[in-house]
């Protein structure tokens, strides 16, 4: 009598079992657009010009955030939907040592993800460009150990920001 295994590869080859390996990743997909207005906030409109954020403006918010780090301050740069903002603070706290810095070593991958305009709140006829921008940070912590040895962390992150710019000649 065969063993199972010799009766499949004998089958498998007189032609008698279908291809297995092109039939189970066969299915339907469907399509669906995302729906830009879905995603904007209430009362926003897409924008008439999209604007990339220029890489200057980037630069400068990332040294701003950086130069936050580890300061009460850092949390007037996260958004009131970050998650566990008081817990990030907590963590640097408890697990970072005092003397930490942390360094910018590059800043990649600049891109404006989304943009829409939405009413200005200061000038009521005026507009404003809000643009959510996604950056990748290279970084190092650098600190010295307890037993004087300059220690260094490098480590990436990518962060979204968000910046709002007038929109000139609206309500000037």
């Amino acid at each position: 009598m065969k063993t199972l295994k010799q009766l499949l590869i004998l089958t498998a080859c007189c032609g008698m079992l279908p291809p297995i390996s092109g039939a189970l990743a066969k299915e339907f997909r469907s399509i669906k657009p995302i729906n830009a207005a879905a995603v904007m906030p209430e009362g926003a409109q897409p924008p008439r010009e999209f604007k990339p954020v220029p890489g200057e403006l980037v630069d400068q918010a990332v040294e701003k955030l950086m130069a936050s780090w580890g300061s009460p301050q850092m949390q007037d740069y996260l958004s009131k939907s970050f998650f566990d903002k008081d817990r990030l603070s907590d963590v640097i706290d408890t697990l970072v040592p005092r003397d930490a810095t942390i360094r910018i070593l590059s800043v990649q991958g600049v891109q404006t993800l989304q943009q829409w305009e939405e009413p200005n709140p200061v000038e009521p006829a005026g507009m404003l460009r809000v643009s959510r921008v996604s950056v990748v940070v290279r970084t190092q912590l650098e600190f010295t150990r307890p037993d004087g040895v300059l220690e260094t962390k490098p480590g990436t992150t990518e962060y979204i920001l968000k910046f709002k710019e007038r929109i000139e000649g609206e309500g000037a």
